[in-house]
């Protein structure tokens, strides 16, 4: 009996725990329901990530073009603010908010409502203290970063903007993004009904984006826009850029153009006006094409220095005339006077002589019709139709640059290699490390010229500008010889072909022409003014960037060559 008694006694009591165990959980989860779920609802457990500051950019000697300052977004827990009509009117006084958009972000049935992105902090803690003195719960401030350009709108189309999810959106800001980005922070954060943080765990940690140095070189960039807006309004053009670069090296000291936007301000810019002209406007390059040809002639031994060529005008070729401008006749000129005259004539029958294939090799050898590799977003190819695809016209029309498209970045690299002596270099727009970035810098460095011809040709170019009857005399600046070439390429138009007013105006040169450290490329869209060639409108301009290059380096005529 007694074994029976404490079995009945065991079973007994499984009984009342049983039951009292019921009774409590059907307390806790039917009676007393609500309170329980207000208490977990009291406690928020969230993932934040905490931004970190993108890579600086400057200039080649040091000079701040983007970086990243302190900066606090704001944003409000819907379901945790309290006094809505008091925080109405904070968020009018401190934020500028209308009264209707204030109302909308705090009604908003939401756990998260942005009121602010990357505000001032000084803004910010201003907002909260207001708040806090109010008893108003509900306010959420997250420190982050905000994209800052010291310079205003310089070289805004060569340097682009990051948006406001710190990701870069156009220019160098966007080819150079994986380098310039942070690692970003994650967190683990849980928090009481008061906004107090109970526990707080770093699941990644986060890391600053890597700083990215430019060739460009500020004071150069602002002095070449301030030439080319002051030629864009002088010679009523529809715009125009110019390239400043090292020869020797292929780096690009400036990219300016008369179109540009406050990087600081750049959602109320238009996506014309951040287009980068040089990368993405193919043109014709007219004359300034014909060194090349003659480049090519004296390179494949069917033109020397000494030869006399007819200049007469027309010549020619599938039924069609080619002429000289303003049909003039030149009678026998040497090729050095094709150059320095700009005799159409005169360089068509020497590319004659040399022929399509060899024309189109050499061409292709100097980099036309293939992109730069220069890290700019959106650079176009320009147009050098394959061999197959000439015409029997084509050997007339290329050499003096119709039938060809270019870019600005293309005919800056050819004239570069003229400069150093044969080599054709890469352009460079950095010169730190570029790990993480894009293609700037990685093709090699190809000889397509001998020097001994590359000089032949660049005494040939010192006569445009300081010859007698040079089309370059404008580009003169005293005490420096210049070599360089003019260059006027009528636009053609869709159905229309080539139409009359609308002209492409060019000068592209270098110096000093014994020992060449400067390459400027002068650009011109729809020159209004006339005349409208290149030798009127773009010469004075690369004039103007010239001597600025002068003033500013301190050159002498006798010892030009000094560090960049």
């Amino acid at each position: 009996m007694t074994v029976r008694w404490r079995l009945y006694a065991v079973m007994g009591g499984l009984m009342v725990f049983l039951l009292t165990s019921t009774a409590r959980l059907v307390d806790l989860q039917i009676l007393d329901h609500a309170h329980w779920r207000e208490r977990a609802e009291q406690i928020q457990v969230r993932q934040l990530t905490q931004t970190q500051p993108r890579g600086s950019i400057t200039d080649r000697h040091g000079r701040p073009l983007a970086f990243d300052v302190r900066a606090t977004s704001i944003a409000l827990d819907n379901y945790r603010m309290t006094k809505p009509e008091v925080l109405e009117d904070l968020l009018q006084r401190h934020l500028g908010m209308s009264e209707s958009e204030a109302e909308a972000r705090i009604y908003r049935p939401s756990y998260f409502t942005w009121l602010a992105r990357k505000a001032d902090p000084e803004t910010a803690d201003a907002l909260k203290a207001d708040a806090d003195a109010q008893g108003i719960n509900g306010l959420i401030l997250t420190p982050e970063w905000k994209r800052a350009y010291p310079q205003g709108a310089l070289a805004s189309n060569v340097i682009g903007f990051a948006g406001v999810d710190d990701k870069g959106l156009e220019g160098l800001e966007l080819a150079y993004d994986a380098r310039l980005s942070g690692q970003r922070e994650e967190r683990s954060v849980v928090r009481g009904a008061d906004g107090t943080v109970l526990e707080e765990t770093i699941i990644q940690p986060g890391r600053p984006g890597r700083d990215l140095q430019l060739t460009l070189d500020a004071r150069l960039q602002r002095m070449a826009e301030s030439a080319v807006k002051s030629g864009v309004r002088e010679h009523r053009a529809q715009g125009g850029f110019a390239l400043v670069a090292d020869p020797q090296t292929g780096e690009l000291l400036a990219i300016a153009q008369d179109r540009t936007y406050d990087l600081n301000a750049f959602s109320r810019s238009a996506p014309e006006d951040r287009k980068n002209m040089a990368a993405v406007q193919p043109f014709e390059p007219g004359s300034t094409f014909k060194p090349f040809a003659m480049l090519a002639a004296l390179e494949a031994g069917s033109v020397q220095p000494g030869d006399a060529i007819n200049g007469d005008t027309p010549v020619t070729i599938a039924g069609h005339d080619i002429g000289n401008a303003e049909h003039r006749g030149y009678g026998t000129v040497s090729p050095s006077e094709v150059i320095e005259m700009s005799v159409n004539t005169g360089i068509v029958r020497i590319a004659q002589e040399l022929g399509q294939e060899r024309l189109h090799r050499f061409l292709t050898a100097m980099g036309f019709g293939e992109e730069t590799n220069l890290s700019l977003p959106g650079e176009v190819t320009g147009t050098l139709r394959a061999l197959g695809d000439w015409s029997k016209l084509s050997v007339g029309t290329i050499p003096i640059g119709q039938g060809i498209s270019v870019t600005g970045l293309q005919l800056a690299r050819a004239y570069g290699a003229i400069a150093n002596g044969g080599l054709l270099k890469p352009l460079r727009l950095v010169r730190s490390d570029a790990v993480g970035g894009s293609r700037d810098a990685t093709a090699a460095t190809e000889r397509v010229a001998t020097r001994s011809h590359v000089d032949q040709l660049t005494s040939m170019m010192e006569q445009v500008v300081h010859g007698d009857r040079g089309t370059g005399v404008y580009a003169q600046v005293n005490g420096f010889r210049i070599a360089g070439k003019s260059g006027t390429g009528q636009k053609a138009v869709p159905g229309r072909g080539y139409v009359d007013g609308k002209y492409t105006s060019l000068f592209a040169g270098f110096f000093p022409a014994e020992d060449p450290q400067y390459l400027i490329l002068v650009v011109l869209d729809e020159v209004q003014a006339r005349p409208y060639y290149g030798g009127y409108t773009a010469a004075p301009i690369f004039r103007e960037i010239a001597q600025g290059i002068i003033d500013e380096r301190h050159l002498d005529p006798n010892d030009a060559v000094l560090d960049k």
